[in-house]
């Protein structure tokens, strides 16, 4: 499904992370932060994955179009999959702003953790 930049978006970004953490192992995940959408622009949520990783999701638009960017904390930054897995790795990653890109990139973000990789992608 569509992630679009409004609330209703924004909303379904939250259930679509919950629901793939608590079908994926039901891992413990905390909700740290959150930038709801604003004029139709960006909207971002960062959360505590397992008491040890802090990942922010977020959807945005570049050039008129909406996207979907993960990012794994390292100290005090961000960083994209390039930066903190591979350039080949990152590539593997989508930039889809929908419900399956997102639980796409946490499936690959699980890989990256050690976690495995879910079955269904």
């Amino acid at each position: 499904m569509q992630l679009k930049n409004d609330i209703k978006g924004f909303n379904l970004l939250f259930e679509t992370v919950r629901n793939y953490y608590k079908n994926n192992g039901d891992r413990k995940i905390s909700f740290i932060s959150y930038s709801p959408p604003a004029d139709y622009q960006k909207y971002e949520t960062e959360f505590l994955l397992d008491r040890r990783y802090v990942v922010k999701y977020q959807i945005g638009v570049d050039r008129e179009i909406n996207i979907g960017v993960l990012a794994l904390a390292i100290g005090p930054y961000y960083f994209g999959a390039a930066d903190f897995w591979s350039y080949k790795d990152s590539e593997r990653f989508t930039l889809e702003a929908t419900t399956e890109g997102v639980e796409k990139n946490l499936g690959l973000l699980d890989e990256f953790l050690g976690y495995g990789y879910p079955k269904k992608f």
